[in-house]
């Protein structure tokens, strides 16, 4: 797959017991922008395999088309590894590997944790206002609207699986997941609901943060390492303070941040508007 990019041997991390990770970026990013600098990197640290996915127009397209090689990437990543991966995700990539496990029952078996950075699960008022008021969008944005046909198709019956881990990070400064307790799912024994400000309460981290920010890392990777979702109680606040998670170099953080939303507005220069949301496909 020429839109998934692979680090370290998922087959030998697994029998290590660093289970692979499937990163997913969010709307109007890339996998370079999105996790080169955090994520991807505290994962090279440990030795622990990982791939980053590349979605369609940066995810700014139809996520029906985008989830098709999310569930692609599920299946690709699981067969190299011979064992369950984890998927982690920012924004709409925290969302939409939900709708691949929805609608390709086969993926279920194959992810162990579901790591959520902000997601859109039940989408957001943000992009209601902003769609009406521009009367075009791409067509993410416009899926994306809380109550949206594609979120109605998602969220209608089970929202999660069995045999699945899913820890739903948020914080509660986020400006474009309106309100921020949309990205909550339903609460069950495999389902971790967690503001970051649950952990370290002096935490004032926006929406884009929550791909670099050191609380969300300290829950995330607590799902990641140990059987079950994050648990708070288990978590340390040691370090709570901190901006940054410990892979995000300090002295090239305003580079990578600056390089990052670049990639954004360059996105969302260049992509195709719509006068409506994308039909169903389902």
């Amino acid at each position: 797959m020429s839109d998934l990019h692979c680090t370290g041997d998922p087959s030998a991390s697994a029998r290590a017991g660093r289970t692979p990770v499937l990163l997913i970026h969010g709307t109007t990013s890339n996998s370079r922008a999105n996790f080169s600098w955090n994520w991807a990197r505290a994962f090279d640290r440990e030795g622990r395999a990982h791939c980053e996915i590349d979605l369609p127009d940066s995810g700014n397209g139809d996520i029906q088309v985008a989830a098709e090689r999310v569930t692609h990437a599920i299946r690709h990543l699981h067969r190299a590894a011979g064992a369950k991966i984890d998927l982690v995700g920012h924004s709409q990539g925290g969302m939409i590997g939900r709708w691949a496990l929805k609608y390709h029952p086969d993926t279920r078996r194959m992810v162990d944790d579901y790591v959520s950075l902000a997601a859109s699960n039940h989408g957001t008022r943000e992009f209601d206002v902003q769609c009406a008021a521009q009367t075009v969008c791409s067509a993410a944005y416009w899926q994306q609207r809380a109550g949206s046909a594609f979120l109605s198709a998602l969220n209608r019956g089970p929202q999660t699986w069995p045999g699945i881990d899913y820890t739903q990070l948020y914080t509660r400064y986020d400006e474009i997941i309106l309100s921020y307790r949309r990205s909550a799912l339903p609460p069950a024994r495999n389902v971790s609901n967690v503001a970051v400000q649950e952990l370290c309460p002096a935490e004032t981290v926006e929406h884009f943060g929550m791909a670099y920010d050191n609380a969300a890392w300290l829950l995330g990777i607590d799902a990641i390492r140990h059987p079950g979702p994050a648990r708070l109680s288990r978590v340390s606040r040691a370090t709570c303070g901190r901006p940054l998670m410990p892979a995000v170099d300090p002295f090239q953080f305003p580079s990578n941040a600056s390089a990052a939303l670049v990639q954004s507005a360059r996105s969302m220069l260049t992509t195709p508007q719509l006068r409506a949301e994308p039909p169903l496909r389902r």
